[in-house]
Formats: C-alpha cells, sequence, structure tokens
C-alpha cells in the first residue's frame, strides 16, 4: 500500500491522473476500507444482485474481511511508530487496552440487542440468529437452542460465544488488539524478524492442528491463531512504511512489486473459474477443472483458514489496487470516492451498525442466494449501502458508536 512508483516521461494528461492530495491522511487506504467493507455489506446481506458478480471472490480469491484485518494492522503500525517517538510504550498500550475494551462492550450490547429484538413478535431475527449454509439448505442456531439457567446465559455472552455472525469479527479485533502491545514493543525494539517467526509458527500451527485459542464464537469464521498473521504482517508493513517505500522505488524493488502485480492477475484469472454454484456460470470460466479447483482453493486457499495462497493473495491484490488508484485517482475519484472515501474513513462505525441494516433489509426480502431475483435484489444492496453510506457521512450517533 506504501508504493508510489516515479513518474518517468508520461503524457501530461497521465501525470494529471496521479494521485496528489496533500495532507498527511491518505485517501486511496481509505478508498481501499471502503471497497473492502462494500464487499462485506454484499456478502452479509444474502441475495444475488450485480454488486455480487463483482465483489464475491472475483478480484482474487479474497474478501473484504482480510483486507479490514491487513489494513487494521498497518494503520496500527504505521501510526503508532510515530507515536511511540513522543509517547511512552505504557500510554500507547493503555489506549489499545481501552479500544479494545469499547470494542467489546460494542460486541456485548449487540449481543442483548438481538436477544431483545427476538423477543418481539413481529420482528423477524433469523438471518442475524442463525447462519445458514445456503447450498445445503440447513441453519444453525447461533443462540442457545435450549433452556439455560442464569449463570449459563452470563458466561456464554461475557465469552462472546453467541450473537450475529455478520459482526462476528469484531471478538478477532478485540483478542488482536490486546496483543497488539506486545508486538508493538518488539517491533519497537527491532525484534521484527522474531516478531514475523513467531508469527509465523502460530499461523503454521493452526494449519497443522486447527487448534482453536478461545471458546468465543468468532474462532469458527475467524481463527485467531490464523488471522493474527495477516495483522502482524500488516502491522509490520505499516511500522517499516517509509523504508518500504524506499526500496520499491530501487530497480530490485520495481521487480518485487511487478511480482507481486502478476501473481494478483494470475488469482484474478484463477478466481474466475470459481465452482461458486450461485454465480451464473456464463460468468465464469472453465479453463480450470472443477475438481482442480476445488482441490487448490480447499488446500491452498482456504477461506476461514486463511491458507497460504490467500494470504499472499491479500497483499498482492492490495498492492495492485493501490498501485490503480495512484495512478488513475482523478478519473476513479470522480466517478466513486464521493461514496467509497465516507465509508472507508467511518469503516469501523459503518461495520458496527450494518448488522441492523442487514436485520431490516430481511424483514422485507427473502434472503435466498438462488433466487436470482436481478433488478430487485440490487436495488436492496443500493438501499443498504446508500444508507449506511448516509449515516456515515452525518455520523449518526457518532459520539457513542467507535470509528
Amino acid at each position: 500500500m506504501a508504493v508510489q512508483d516515479t513518474v518517468l516521461t508520461e503524457a501530461p494528461a497521465a501525470v494529471s491522473w496521479r494521485y496528489a492530495v496533500p495532507g498527511r491522511r491518505d485517501l486511496r487506504v481509505d478508498m481501499l476500507r471502503g471497497i473492502a467493507l462494500v464487499m462485506m455489506v454484499v456478502a452479509h446481506t444474502e441475495v444475488m444482485s450485480v454488486f455480487n458478480i463483482f465483489t464475491w471472490e472475483r478480484l482474487g480469491l479474497t474478501t473484504g474481511a482480510e483486507g479490514f484485518v491487513i489494513m487494521a494492522g498497518f494503520m496500527l503500525g504505521m501510526l503508532n511508530r510515530a507515536r511511540l517517538q513522543k509517547e511512552y510504550l505504557l500510554t500507547v498500550s493503555y489506549t489499545l487496552v481501552r479500544r479494545a475494551w469499547k470494542i467489546y462492550q460494542v460486541n456485548i450490547i449487540i449481543i442483548l440487542s438481538m436477544l431483545l429484538l427476538a423477543k418481539i413478535p413481529f420482528i423477524n431475527t433469523f438471518e442475524v440468529t442463525h447462519f445458514t449454509d445456503r447450498y445445503a439448505g440447513i441453519s444453525y442456531s447461533l443462540l442457545p437452542v435450549t433452556a439455560q439457567i442464569r449463570e449459563t446465559w452470563f458466561n456464554i455472552i461475557l465469552y462472546l460465544q453467541i450473537g450475529p455472525h455478520q459482526t462476528q469479527i469484531l471478538g478477532l479485533y478485540v483478542f488482536l488488539l490486546l496483543a497488539s502491545p506486545l508486538m508493538l514493543w518488539m517491533l519497537s525494539r527491532g525484534h521484527v524478524i522474531w516478531l514475523l517467526l513467531i508469527s509465523l509458527g502460530l499461523y503454521v500451527c493452526y494449519q497443522l492442528t486447527h487448534a482453536r485459542l478461545t471458546v468465543s464464537q468468532f474462532e469458527f469464521a475467524f481463527p485467531l491463531l490464523a488471522w493474527q498473521f495477516i495483522y502482524v504482517l500488516g502491522m509490520s508493513c505499516g511500522w517499516y512504511k517509509d523504508e518500504l517505500t524506499s526500496l520499491a522505488r530501487l530497480p530490485f524493488g520495481h521487480v518485487v512489486i511487478g511480482a507481486m502485480v502478476v501473481f494478483a492477475l494470475v488469482m484474478m484469472f484463477i478466481a474466475q473459474n470459481h465452482t461458486n454454484p450461485f454465480m451464473p456460470r456464463a460468468l465464469m470460466m472453465d479453463v480450470i477443472p472443477p475438481a482442480d479447483f476445488n482441490w487448490f482453493y480447499r488446500t491452498l486457499a482456504a477461506k476461514n483458514g486463511l491458507g497460504p495462497m490467500r494470504v499472499l493473495d491479500d497483499f498482492c491484490l492490495i498492492i495492485t489496487v493501490y498501485l490503480v488508484l495512484s495512478r488513475f485517482w482523478t478519473p476513479i475519484n470522480r466517478l466513486v470516492g464521493w461514496f467509497l472515501i465516507p465509508l472507508g474513513q467511518h469503516s469501523l462505525y459503518t461495520f458496527i451498525i450494518h448488522v441492523y441494516f442487514v436485520l431490516i433489509a430481511s424483514q422485507f426480502v427473502h434472503f435466498d442466494l438462488w433466487h436470482q431475483a436481478w433488478v430487485t435484489n440490487t436495488v436492496v444492496h443500493v438501499a443498504v449501502l446508500m444508507a449506511l453510506w448516509l449515516m456515515a457521512k452525518y455520523e449518526v450517533g457518532g459520539k457513542f458508536i467507535p470509528n
């Protein structure tokens, strides 16, 4: 994300399209987060629309959730390197722990609010209290299905063992933030190699054992041992942003960046051979045999467990999109910047409230990925996204909802 290729001999029109926005805030990162947010909202509002054609693992074998985690680590590493030059690690650590506590509180509030809404007869909370395997047509309750004593309810809420699957990743953020002070300490002492080796060791441990460190519900979709790896990689890149930018300008850096772009394009080609049963086959390629693609996907690019090819694709795709934004910023910003940048600048805020808009949408349309009512479903996605955009733009409830 921190790559800015040098302008050599280009036409004036091409040069004028390049990113040249004054100020310390990088709007390209905001737009990347906005793209990731759109991908997640479309995925969680489970109807098949035009948006799915462009966002459902079409740019590569990657999802918006991975982009969120990587960029969260990147921004935390970049910003706290500067902070630690002026403040003590203890002060920075207190800020991170306090932020983890706030996100934990938000998680608890979401769980309690869904429990309360489920008691209201005329509100259908099925889509936020169940996870449905759309292919198999099987639904799993995310709330206890039998009577529970008071102490059990207290424990399952306290340990985040229940709640909407659309916001499970918030639990992952809590644990990542709690571990961040140790990561920052290692980076500040120059122990980045040890940090990366330890993180890689934990990642490999998960790939071999599928062990879960916590009893929280998020571990099923975002196992901590696997997802901490991309967070640590993102944080390390953010910490060494300036050094990586300098290296990228060297001839060797050009070769590395070129290889990453090529890899992202190759993975994009592979993704067009996806065996996703909900995607119209006319929009997919059949160059790679389905059995071979499924083996590659499940073995090397697994979604929940973050297969190694998926991790590599995540970073290569982010770099590639960042380069495209850098080179063609002016037309892209005019086309979609008004929408994506406010969402990206309020990404956590928007993500927290999106579950309630998913709930509202489910009151008016039946979630079903097999039913391809393209016009109706596209209108549903547009309505949800525009409502979230308006909320973010005017920061409704911003004093109480973290961002």
